[in-house]
């Protein structure tokens, strides 16, 4: 992952009021919600302004596929700092989310 992408990743995941929100969420075991905003509205935003930055337009799709997980992994891993959860217990709850869908 490019540094400066890492750099604004943590920084937007790290947000105290984001990570209230997903803290929240956690709490009220909301897992759909909190995977929706770490993985797709948080996610998106920050690769469309990392993508303008570059001056590769706004959301450039082949770079939004290759960061896409990166990006991501960033926020699950800010999120599990944040609230003490393991990475385990995130993955087994969005794993049984999954599965009622």
């Amino acid at each position: 992952m490019d540094d400066r992408l890492k750099e604004m990743a943590e920084a937007r995941y790290g947000q105290r009021e984001f990570l209230s929100a997903l803290f929240d969420l956690a709490l009220e075991e909301q897992w759909f919600d909190l995977q929706h905003m770490i993985q797709h509205d948080m996610a998106k935003a920050i690769i469309a302004d990392y993508s303008f930055e570059l001056g590769r337009d706004y959301l450039n799709q082949e770079l939004f596929y290759k960061c896409w997980e990166e990006v991501i992994d960033v926020g699950w891993t800010t999120f599990c700092a944040h609230t003490g959860l393991t990475r385990d217990k995130v993955n087994t709850n969005l794993a049984k989310l999954r599965e009622t869908i």
